[in-house]
């Protein structure tokens, strides 16, 4: 499919009894800015001319609009399409009916000699053919039914066995590998078109760059995708979980399964993504105990638990995390020994390992070093009454929206204040959004709203490790922090 969606040539004649009705078909396709296929999820066509929207949602990718440019009927409409154009030998032929049909198809080459015929009975709808031609060549494909003719060029790079019209068949659906929208809405040749692509990018819906044109014809439009990346090294690029780190030991039910101590015989518990970037669970983390059995999100150095405590507490002794390792290792000290992290926001089961923690330089990098299109690396805001960090994609353009007080450290936050609406935005256009969760020292939360921590891979001592912090007056990609204080946990994944 991904190859026929890119190469279709779609040329569509038109015709009626009494009158003459031209369809325009814009053909759509995704692709990255390297050219790599992306499928996309929809497309959103706007008429600026006649303010009118129309939406193709997956699998649609062909948008028939009819120039009504003098046409008073197009109810006796037939077309006839044909993929690919040109083709090696051997192409498809889509012939559409409003009704049963005798239809003779003869195929001609540029001197006007007959090549081959088929006649047949032609049913209502979609009829597909399959032509093969031996020689290399410019030929004429002619439907003559009692009602007109259509005529459709085609263009042979190629040689097949012999020449020849098979028929496939007719179906209830389309026969072509791309379902077709018909568009009832007002058009002529010459209307202005703003299109949009939208797709999903590791959890995330993402925008393509528009396309804004004055529409006179059939087109194939690739709607390209700068999917959102983050340097976090002069080599490494990567994407960000699509929020904070939840774990529950019932997957968030309500059975009486306690919060018991990972070790290696534990097999219970369900590690997720917040189905939000802004979500938190927040002060209900508080002074919970072994049967809660809700989703925690605050954690300390380890998830796993400690020295036979819970995952849902830390120790107030800094000494139960001493690990003389440079990293998160160990039975008590990494993300999920026991309990393998899983992306279980689609319900995947991504393999332990696919997602890691940032180092304290990959924190630094991103924050204070990174280069970016817009210049732009960071903002600090409020985003559904949540305060928290936006962190902005390398390819962020500040056209989507206008974010105030950028890359600065001390701003507050309500530098920038944002509601749903632009969040979708903001969020579909790559940004990420930490928000201040807060944190946990033993069974208490604390700090929620006003400040955010977010653990760093890299060790600075027997007892502390590096952590990401910031609040309305400050960010400090290389703070301090002793293992017993629970930090929230951001993931990412490498950028192949």
């Amino acid at each position: 499919m991904k190859n026929c969606l890119q190469i279709w040539v779609l040329v569509c004649l038109m015709m009626a009894q009494t009158v003459f009705a031209q369809n325009i078909e814009l053909t759509f396709t995704g692709a990255d800015a390297a050219g790599k296929y992306v499928q996309l999820d929809s497309v959103r066509v706007e008429n600026i001319s006649r303010s009118w929207t129309e939406t193709l949602v997956y699998p649609d990718t062909v948008l028939t609009l009819t120039d009504e440019t003098g046409v008073n009927e197009v109810e006796n409409a037939s077309s006839c399409i044909s993929y690919p154009n040109p083709f090696n030998g051997t192409s498809r032929i889509v012939l559409t009916f409003p009704q049963d049909e005798q239809l003779s198809l003869r195929v001609y080459n540029l001197a006007g000699q007959l090549i081959m015929e088929k006649h047949l009975q032609a049913e209502a709808g979609e009829n597909c053919f399959e032509v093969s031609l031996h020689h290399p060549q410019v030929y004429f494909l002619a439907a003559q039914t009692a009602r007109g003719r259509l005529v459709q060029k085609l263009i042979n790079t190629g040689c097949s066995g012999d020449n020849s019209i098979a028929y496939i068949g007719n179906q209830g659906t389309s026969l072509m590998k791309t379902q077709k929208l018909l568009s009832s809405k007002p058009f002529q040749k010459g209307d202005v078109l703003k299109m949009t692509g939208y797709t999903t990018y590791d959890n995330r819906s993402v925008v393509s760059e528009a396309i804004q044109q004055s529409q006179t014809e059939s087109e194939m439009l690739t709607m390209v995708f700068a999917l959102p990346v983050f340097s976090v090294s002069a080599t490494t690029q990567v994407v960000f979980s699509p929020g904070n780190l939840q774990w529950s030991a019932t997957n968030g039910g309500n059975t009486a399964t306690t919060h018991a101590v990972a070790d290696s015989s534990t097999a219970a518990g369900t590690w997720r993504f917040a189905p939000n970037q802004w979500d938190t669970i927040g002060a209900s983390n508080s002074n919970i105990d072994s049967s809660y059995t809700g989703w925690i999100d605050l954690f300390g150095w380890g998830t796993s638990g400690y020295n036979n405590k819970y995952p849902y507490m830390t120790s107030t002794n800094p000494t139960d995390y001493g690990n003389e390792d440079n990293n998160i290792s160990g039975t008590n000290y990494d993300w999920g020994v026991y309990n393998a992290i899983y992306n279980a926001k689609t319900n995947t089961t991504d393999a332990p390992g696919t997602w890691r923690t940032l180092t304290k330089d990959e924190w630094t990098y991103l924050l204070n070093t990174r280069v970016t299109t817009s210049g732009i690396r960071y903002a600090k805001g409020t985003v559904m009454g949540v305060s928290g960090l936006i962190i902005v994609p390398d390819n962020w353009s500040n056209a989507v929206y206008a974010l105030d007080s950028t890359n600065t450290k001390t701003a507050t936050w309500t530098s920038n204040i944002i509601n749903a609406d632009n969040w979708a935005e903001i969020e579909a256009a790559g940004c990420v959004f930490l928000p201040a969760a807060g944190n946990r020292s033993g069974a208490r939360v604390r700090n929620i709203g006003s400040g955010g921590y977010y653990w760093s891979a890299t060790s600075m001592g027997k007892y502390d490790a590096y952590v990401l912090c910031f609040n309305s007056s400050s960010l400090d990609p290389s703070a301090s922090g002793s293992r017993n204080l629970a930090c929230s946990v951001r993931l990412v994944k490498d950028v192949q």
